[in-house]
Order: C-alpha cells, then sequence, then structure tokens
C-alpha cells in the first residue's frame, strides 16, 4: 500500500506541475505584490473531476492532498519571484530619485551662491 501511495502523490505532483501557470502566478506577484504572493498561498484549484472516475474514496483524498500541496508550492514559489523583483525595482527606483534630488541640490546651492556676491 506505502507503494501505491507514493504512486499516487507522484502523479498528482506531476499533474500539478504540468497544469500550473507559473506565468500568471509570476505576473500577480509582480503586479499584485504581498496581495499576489497571498493569493497564491490561499487559492489552489481543485484536480478535474474526471480524475476520480471509478477511484475509491482514499485515492480521491490523497492525490486532491498531494495536487493541492505541489499547486500551492509551485504558486507560491513564482509569486515570490515576481514580488522580490517589483522590491528590487522599487529600490533601484527610490536611490535613483534620491541620488536625483541630491544633484539637483547641489546644483540649486551652487547657483545661489554667486547671487549676492556684487555688493
Amino acid at each position: 500500500m506505502n507503494a501505491n501511495i507514493s504512486d499516487i502523490q507522484l502523479t498528482a505532483e506531476q499533474d500539478a506541475q504540468n497544469e500550473v501557470s507559473k506565468i500568471i502566478w509570476f505576473i500577480a506577484g509582480l503586479l499584485l505584490s504581498i496581495l499576489g504572493v497571498l493569493v497564491a498561498y490561499i487559492y489552489q484549484q481543485e484536480p478535474p473531476a474526471s480524475r476520480f472516475i471509478d477511484k475509491s474514496d482514499e485515492y480521491t483524498l490523497l492525490y486532491t492532498d498531494a495536487y493541492k500541496a505541489k499547486l500551492r508550492s509551485i504558486q507560491l514559489r513564482y509569486s515570490l519571484i515576481g514580488f522580490f523583483i517589483t522590491g528590487i525595482l522599487v529600490v533601484f527606483y527610490l536611490v535613483f530619485m534620491f541620488s536625483l534630488y541630491l544633484r539637483m541640490w547641489d546644483l540649486f546651492n551652487y547657483n545661489n551662491s554667486f547671487e549676492f556676491n556684487d555688493r
């Protein structure tokens, strides 16, 4: 029975791997940020009911649990990748804007230092 259980779990994990849309979860993490990661963690689609025709309740339960666990793992991984890329882009943007601000500040102070020297 243990070999049968591992076969069921392996089949479910392979099916989840083949059916999950990695690009959608990457985009969810990229555009929705932490909300996309939360949705990826919470939401798992049910496996198609056609896979359980003439199968026992134990098979259905084992398959569904393994399928959802693998689905959650993949969804979470790709949404986190998108989330971290968003974070890196925000940091680059903030560093760029801060350096631009400092350059403008130096330029403004440089131009103002010559205004009142005629007296």
